[in-house]
């Protein structure tokens, strides 16, 4: 049985281009994910700020609920400060254990963009897989709605 990791959330700021942002960022056995020398900073998490919509619709891909973002399967994490996936988003494969439907799994994590003419996809090798008791991640993901700065938004979609 693989190690079981408590996923949580915690309020982060950053204070740059377009502006301030405070989202909710993951926190993995209270270790916070984008302290991994893989995943740039002048990115944020996708939870925990803009407009409700926008947070319900993060969570539940997260939960497995809607799509994913990219087209193999793949969901963001931490995303360009400006929502354009054509910037570049920290992704993950998330699913079900087949041997466990009580433990959910992030699993090969990576860079990639959009982009149809000239997609690129990197491979972060060290970060993960992380495994999670499925209650208790559905709970904390589903905690982050309103959670950080929900009224600042810069995009025109929502």
């Amino acid at each position: 049985m693989p190690k079981i990791s408590k996923l949580s959330i915690e309020k982060q700021e950053r204070d740059e281009y377009p502006g301030k942002i405070v989202f909710a960022n993951f926190i993995i056995d209270g270790i916070p994910l984008n302290n991994s020398k893989d995943i740039d900073n002048d990115y944020v998490s996708c939870l925990g700020w803009g407009p409700k919509e926008f947070q319900q619709e993060q969570i539940d891909k997260l939960l497995l609920k809607e799509k994913s973002d990219f087209k193999n399967n793949r969901n963001s994490l931490y995303i360009c400060p400006c929502s354009d996936l054509g910037c570049g988003a920290v992704s993950l494969k998330i699913k079900r254990s087949s041997k466990d439907d009580n433990i959910i799994i992030w699993y090969k994590f990576g860079f990639e963009d959009n982009l149809e003419y000239r997609s690129k996809f990197k491979n972060y090798y060290g970060l993960g897989p992380f495994y999670f008791e499925w209650e208790q991640y559905k709970d904390t993901i589903g905690g982050s709605l309103l959670f950080g700065e929900p009224n600042y938004w810069h995009a025109d979609k929502w």
